[in-house]
């Protein structure tokens, strides 16, 4: 008997923890992380960055140029992916809207109702209830190009890495450091 007059206090206290866990959650600082990049400080490090840097610019120009060229080359494939997503589409359409007079009509049959609710307030109309699905996005040129470049093209040909090792090995230091940006704790 005492066991189960415990049982409420077991319950309350339980659920009182799990909501000091739930807020506890919500309020966790967030970081981002920064890199700070110190050069050295002789003067051939400094040479040796200057020239790091023109690589980089150089490096970062050509993937420019190349990722461009990957564009043009991918144009006159987008007519034909637009016709293909346009077909789709109308096949999409046509199974929403049979998929919709399926729902319309499970919904005027009120089949989709509980047998102890007899509509709004107990008399009169039920409530217009939504279908549970959205209808299919209208594809658009820009997105199968979008789409189409992103698949084939490359933006990133790894200049930063590169720049980084060689950044380093011309003397300069790294420094990764967590930035707190949210929820901070108070400073100490």
């Amino acid at each position: 008997m005492d066991c189960l007059m415990r049982l409420p206090a077991l319950t309350r206290s339980f659920a009182a923890l799990a909501l000091l866990a739930v807020m506890a959650g919500c309020a966790t600082p967030q970081y981002q992380t920064t890199v700070h990049l110190i050069p050295p400080v002789d003067v051939q490090g400094r040479a040796c960055v200057q020239a790091c840097e023109s690589n980089k610019i150089a490096c970062q120009a050509d993937c420019q140029t190349r990722y461009q060229a990957c564009e043009r080359a991918v144009e006159p494939q987008v007519e034909a992916r637009y016709i293909e997503a346009l077909n789709q589409y109308e096949l999409n359409l046509r199974h929403y809207a049979a998929e919709l007079r399926h729902y319309e009509l499970q919904l005027h049959f009120g089949w989709m109702r509980s047998y102890p609710y007899y509509g709004f307030f107990g008399w009169g109309p039920w409530p217009y209830i939504p279908p549970p699905y959205p209808p299919p996005p209208i594809p658009t040129r820009e997105g199968v190009r979008a789409q189409l470049v992103k698949a084939n093209c490359q933006d990133d040909c790894g200049c930063l890495p590169a720049y980084d090792a060689y950044f380093l090995g011309c003397g300069g230091q790294r420094v990764i450091e967590p930035v707190c940006i949210k929820n901070c704790p108070p400073e100490k």
